[in-house]
């Protein structure tokens, strides 16, 4: 019977996919050599594939208090000398989650902890048992970064123990998940606000938190994409620069950019911050990366979803979610260089963060030119102190940025921010000021939602603009706000400014605004940085208990050596 001809040949990989499977491939011989070296060579992973397990009599009780916890348990027996000399531990009990961790399809015990865990005693976890057993002080909390042998191959893991004494045995506890859950909260994540990922590159295991299922639109049954995946998802045009910034995080160095991804038929606008994972000493074995959705289509998912109910809430320590919120407020939050003109006003801001970690908030502003020639200023505030504040500030600005290219009034927009901070579901409300500034008639028209309203300087002499003041954000579902008006005139500038600046403890806020005015006023020649710069420091406390941020717009005064757009 004739053979059907063979099919043309597959066509070649583009160049620039081949060079970033290349790179990666390289790393990961270098992660597994100086893995296996960690574990004492090809050696002692035999040794500890093959190892018999020791005749041990677990106690009665042992398999019952590791099946009490839900997290990875092990139920460890000392292993001593003929002097009564700890040498080793032995494992008498394991959960099925700790059976799960170490691949073991069936209950096992009697394995020495220094044979099928050759690292250990590197890492510091024999001692750290030893020191438990001897004193009767608990380990809680620790962090252990640690080479293991899983199925018989290394994988690194970054775990949490917790170690306790019981009955002269040790009880030791692995959590693998808190320090993920630390780095971002998961009612974030759900929103499809951030994600975060890991990347392994000697075994090419990866984990995935539920946020970055939903950015890249998986179901949470499939596998996660591999960095080589990932690059065939790019735009060819990005491929060049996501390459680069392997190379940067190869060698140690974190990065942050911006890439276009192409899932079907939409093109996703994705802000990556990727960081390198690795040991103490030795390469990089992994990838880390924080990963923000920044494209229309994100925007429109976020109004569809914004009646979504809140998660519930996870274990949350009170240090890491200060850590993470000023991490995702980092994000969040663009960089504004010193002083930008458009359409002739320039713009400068001074953003000062709380020095108390416990005091992180909601504090955010925008400077958007648009399309149409109009330029977008914004600043606001979302109630409360943490990750709460932080996501709602996350939802506002991003709603926000999207919103403005519909055209509509200021009224509009700060409509519908209202209805999205309404429907989040988050017991929160935000308050905020919403302008835009129309340079064919120099005309600013602005919106206050329970906002602190803006301050005009002109010919030297500060006044509040108080005549646009509606209800603050998320109140009630349907608001109707009313826009005011200004002409500016060569020279006028506008501030606008949350209320850390300005009020202070058993103080009316009158006394805080009047102190504005009268520092803008003394300072009124400085340019609009120095302006911004010079009011902060001289009107925050110290220590400064509340996040700050103040925004000045100057109409017709270009900056000294500032950068011009638009025009």
């Amino acid at each position: 019977m004739a053979q059907a001809a063979p099919g043309p040949p597959d066509p070649p990989a583009p160049p620039e996919l081949t060079a970033i499977d290349a790179l990666l491939s390289r790393q990961a011989r270098e992660a597994l050599r100086h893995s296996f070296r960690l574990l004492g060579g090809e050696a002692v992973r035999e040794a500890a594939l093959t190892a018999s397990e020791l005749p041990v009599d677990p106690p009665d009780w042992a398999q019952a208090v590791a099946d009490a916890s839900v997290e990875p348990t092990v139920v460890f027996a000392p292993v001593t000398d003929a002097t009564g000399q700890v040498v080793d531990f032995v494992d008498v009990a394991v959960n099925a989650a700790g059976r799960a961790l170490a691949s073991r399809s069936r209950p096992r015990h009697g394995q020495l902890l220094t044979v099928s865990q050759p690292s250990s005693e590197a890492s510091g976890l024999f001692t750290a048992l030893r020191q438990v057993l001897a004193t009767g002080e608990a380990v809680t909390g620790r962090d252990w970064d640690a080479t293991l042998l899983v199925g018989g191959e290394p994988l690194h893991r970054r775990l949490r123990i917790t170690a306790t004494r019981y009955r002269g045995h040790v009880v030791v506890t692995f959590d693998g998940t808190a320090r993920r859950h630390e780095l971002i909260s998961d009612r974030v994540q759900e929103q499809g606000l951030i994600g975060w990922g890991e990347w392994e590159l000697a075994s090419g295991h990866s984990d995935w938190s539920p946020g970055l299922y939903v950015i890249f639109d998986r179901s949470p049954g499939d596998a996660p994409l591999t960095l080589g995946e990932l690059a065939h998802r790019l735009v060819p045009e990005d491929r060049t620069a996501f390459r680069v910034a392997l190379e940067h995080v190869l060698s140690g160095l974190p990065v942050e950019l911006d890439l276009r991804l192409r899932l079907g038929e939409d093109t996703r606008h994705i802000r990556f911050t990727l960081e390198p994972l690795r040991a103490a000493s030795g390469p990089v074995w992994g990838v880390q990366a924080l990963v923000r959705d920044r494209s229309k289509s994100y925007l429109r998912r976020v109004q569809l979803d914004a009646a979504v109910d809140e998660a519930e809430r996870r274990r949350q320590r009170a240090d890491a979610e200060a850590r993470v919120a000023a991490r995702l407020r980092e994000a969040v939050l663009p960089s504004h260089p010193p002083e930008i003109t458009v359409q002739g006003v320039t713009s400068a801001v001074a953003y000062r963060p709380a020095e108390t970690r416990s005091s992180i908030g909601g504090d955010w502003y925008n400077v958007q030119p648009l399309q149409d020639g109009r330029v977008l200023y914004a600043l606001g505030d979302a109630a409360g102190h943490g990750l709460d504040a932080v996501a709602r500030m996350a939802a506002l600005r991003g709603g926000l940025a999207g919103l403005a290219h519909t055209g509509q009034p200021v009224e509009a927009l700060t409509a519908w921010l209202n209805r999205i901070t309404f429907d989040n579901g988050m017991d929160g409300t935000a308050t905020a000021v919403v302008c835009r500034y129309h340079p064919d008639r120099g005309l600013l028209r602005w919106v206050c939602a329970g906002h602190l309203p803006p301050v005009l300087l002109r010919d030297g002499r500060a006044s509040l603009l108080d005549e646009a003041t509606g209800l603050l954000l998320g109140v009630l579902p349907e608001v109707t706000y009313r826009a005011a008006e200004l002409s500016l005139r060569d020279g006028d500038t506008v501030l606008m400014c949350t209320d850390g600046l300005v009020e202070r403890r058993d103080e009316d806020i009158t006394e805080g605004l009047a102190a504005l005015l009268g520092a803008v006023e003394r300072h009124a020649r400085l340019s609009p940085q120095q302006l911004v710069d010079t009011v902060s420091a001289e009107l925050l406390p110290a220590p400064q208990e509340d996040d700050s941020c103040l925004l000045a717009l100057r109409r017709g005064h270009a900056p000294a050596g500032g950068r011009l757009r638009g025009n």
